[in-house]
């Protein structure tokens, strides 16, 4: 595992859309931190430069992180959701949910695709369609930072499923054991010039047999 990134929240008192949007301008992001014993959601508000380096790292959807509270308390947690503006792709508010040691969690984790170019089927010109992330449950200290798919034994048509995945005692997949993980297609243009191949040939047999027949009929 990585260093635990430390994030800084500074009070906020005020809850309303014109105070975030003031505090967006003045290179805030809102946030909030709950969780198991957390009697009141606690308001906050952080340097929108260090939830931007932290979000365009990726993966942040699975990594614990270290708050400092306003009140000066460290807790660990991870971002339960952030919020993005839609046109910038930067943060608009971001939910901190509380982690506990010995206390499961259930968080989604970003999918790693290993074996790409050892694979039987896209060597044979298959195309890759996996997953992106899986939700699993788990104690704090046992999350993975990702989750490692390996198709390097795909042939073209064959997948895998979460039945084959193995990511020890510790953690639990909670998607449907049959669900497919990743698997290997054929492209779709090469079935669709397949299909639109075999009418063409039908049409020029029957014009030859038109133009043989108008032939006939004129002898």
């Amino acid at each position: 595992m990585s260093e635990r990134v430390t994030l800084v929240m500074e009070p906020r008192e005020k809850s309303s859309k014109g105070e975030n949007r003031r505090l967006r301008k003045a290179g805030w992001t809102p946030c909030v931190f709950y969780g198991p014993e957390v009697a009141e959601p606690v308001l906050g508000k952080i340097a929108s430069k260090s939830l931007e380096r932290l979000l365009a790292g990726g993966r942040w959807e699975a990594m614990r992180l270290t708050v400092k509270l306003p009140s000066g308390a460290e807790e660990m947690c991870i971002v339960r959701e952030a919020q993005r503006d839609p046109l910038t792709d930067k943060p608009v508010h971001i939910d901190f949910l509380r982690l506990l040691q010995g206390r499961k969690i259930s968080v989604k984790v970003p999918v790693t695709v290993h074996g790409r170019e050892a694979s039987p089927g896209l060597k044979d010109g298959g195309v890759l369609e996996s997953v992106h992330e899986l939700e699993i449950e788990s104690l704090p200290m046992n999350i993975p930072e990702s989750i490692v798919v390996d198709v390097s034994e795909l042939k073209l048509g064959e997948s895998l499923h979460v039945r084959d995945l193995s990511l020890g005692e510790d953690v639990t997949l909670l998607a449907e054991p049959d669900e497919v993980v990743a698997i290997i297609v054929v492209p779709r243009g090469v079935e669709e010039t397949t299909v639109e191949e075999e009418p063409a040939e039908v049409e020029v047999v029957a014009k030859g047999k038109a133009a043989k027949s108008e032939e006939e009929q004129g002898n």
